[in-house]
């Protein structure tokens, strides 16, 4: 016996050592449990667990139609890697659990595991000061990408491959240029790719406020298409009062039919503790189908909750797909956020929601009224409860088949 404990004493003081030689706790604040590998780097350590229940009642192939009700629980899980290799060199991987194109898994694999892991972030970051004598720097690989206030162009749900090149000539002047490979295709002399430009600056006029412009150009040569925007934003807060603006308009071509969308948005909010007022009103452009021309908003989003959690979100909107984001939507909106206790925060909004254009049967632009709650509860240091439950009356816009959609979403959040 005492052999035997002698071999696993050894066994654990080798380990020890063997351990300690790879990795060693740095010694920085305990919030970031980070480890510093040999030399000055600094590897950081990161993931997240989320589980989510949801039920949905009302829903037959994203239209508001009756139907039978549905429940059923997701997944998702993430690991990241960040690498501060020195003051002025970065990297950073970030790994997710992957089922399709969705970046989560549904419950129910009868004594099988869940499928695998798959990369959702993966860049390298230089910045310094030595080259123009003024701050600048290079970010290269896979990361997620948003223009303003992600009214036109938003992937910050799965990223995409780009180039982006930025520098902060004063403090209060920021520049990018951008360079984004949206989709590679098969041939091999790039025609048939569809790359991505852009170009922004954004200035601050002080401390809480801040403007911006940004411009993109979407090329595909053998396709005949060039989709251009132009985004004009601002955000900050004046004399309390809070505010979020944005203006875009769509030019360009694909064949024949000329990009003419355009798209406008505008939030206050206004604090009184223990709540915060809220309203807001947007408009993107439809498509009226007279001429030769895509009046539509065209968007660039990810399969996220925009704004409404059922309308937008979970059944088809007016533009005739999920996640649209403004394409041939306006909605007013009002809401107020209230700190319940010290670890609750409730939210409630409503929403009137129209068709910009009606492209229906129905000769209607009214798409319906919505009405959401949320309920956001710290549970312990990094561990979240969230509860949403959204209501959706669809309007004549959909027929007269429609039907009122409930959209109930509850989810428990580890981030360590």
């Amino acid at each position: 016996m005492k052999k035997f404990l002698a071999i696993i004493f050894g066994a654990l003081f080798v380990l020890s050592f063997a351990v300690s030689a790879f990795a060693i706790h740095a010694e920085i604040p305990s919030e970031t449990q980070a480890v510093v590998a040999k030399g000055a780097t600094q590897i950081t350590l990161g993931g997240q667990l989320r589980v989510r229940g949801w039920y949905q009642d009302n829903i037959v192939g994203g239209l508001p139609l009756s139907s039978n009700s549905q429940a059923f629980y997701d997944q998702r899980v993430r690991l990241s890697v960040n690498a501060q290799v020195s003051p002025n060199v970065q990297g950073f991987l970030q790994l997710e659990s992957e089922s399709g194109s969705t970046d989560n898994y549904t419950w129910g694999n009868f004594n099988a595991k869940p499928t695998g892991l798959t990369v959702l972030e993966a860049w390298i970051l230089y910045k310094g000061s030595g080259l123009f004598g003024f701050p600048a720097g290079l970010k290269i690989g896979h990361m997620p990408l948003k223009l303003g206030e992600g009214q036109f162009f938003d992937h910050t749900k799965f990223g995409d491959d780009a180039v982006v090149f930025f520098m902060d000539p004063t403090k209060a002047v920021h520049v990018g240029l951008l360079t984004i490979k949206f989709a590679e295709g098969s041939k091999t002399d790039n025609t048939d790719d569809l790359d991505g430009y852009v170009g922004l600056i954004t200035y601050k006029l002080d401390d809480k406020n801040t403007v911006g412009a940004n411009y993109t150009y979407l090329s595909k040569a053998d396709g005949d298409f060039s989709h251009q925007n132009l985004g004009l934003h601002a955000n900050g807060n004046a004399a309390g009062l809070g505010y979020k603006a944005e203006v875009d308009f769509q030019f360009g071509k694909s064949g024949d039919a000329k990009f003419k969308g355009y798209a406008l948005m505008a939030k206050v909010d206004y604090k009184m503790d223990p709540a915060t007022l809220r309203a807001s009103a947007a408009m993107g452009s439809g498509d009226d189908t007279v001429d030769n021309s895509t009046k539509n908003f065209v968007t660039y989003l990810g399969a996220d909750q925009n704004y409404s959690l059922v309308y937008e979100y979970r059944v088809k909107s007016t533009a005739g797909a999920t996640a649209t984001g403004l394409n041939n939507t306006t909605y007013f909106n009002i809401g107020a956020d209230f700190a319940a206790a010290k670890d609750v925060n409730v939210s409630v909004d409503g929403y009137i929601l129209r068709a910009t254009k009606d492209n229906s049967t129905h000769d209607s632009k009214n798409a319906g009224w919505e009405l959401d709650g949320k309920v956001a509860y710290s549970v312990a240091k990094n561990l979240a409860y969230q509860f949403d439950i959204g209501y959706f009356k669809a309007g004549k816009y959909y027929g007269d088949e429609k039907k009122g959609v409930t959209v109930v979403r509850h989810g428990l959040t580890l981030n360590f």
